[in-house]
């Protein structure tokens, strides 16, 4: 049986959380062939625009946040580095983003 396609999502974006110094940083994913970026929708939190190349990431766990909301991601990059992320529809945003690592 062929395994169905992961959605496509480079060139498109989604609404998120990225998990910073304890506290959450509301703003957008965007997805293109090589990597995303996640930009804080605070002007003065931009300074932590967040960038990983697919090929860079090692490994993606799921978590839930406030302990009981399934819709957490943790993506751990090569270099040790863990970006945790609060996304919608995380399950096609993993499958997405393994197919990407992968190539």
């Amino acid at each position: 049986m062929k395994k169905a396609a992961a959605e496509n999502f480079a060139g498109k974006s989604k609404a998120a959380n990225y998990f910073a110094d304890n506290r959450a940083l509301s703003g957008t994913l965007y997805f293109d062939e090589t990597a995303l970026l996640f930009v804080p929708r605070n002007t003065e939190a931009q300074k932590n625009n967040v960038c990983i190349l697919y090929n860079e990431i090692k490994a993606i766990e799921t978590f839930r946040t406030l302990g009981f909301i399934a819709n957490g991601m943790m993506l751990l990059t090569k270099k040790g580095k863990q970006h945790r992320f609060a996304v919608n529809n995380r399950k096609a945003v993993i499958a997405f983003l393994n197919d990407k690592r992968q190539v």
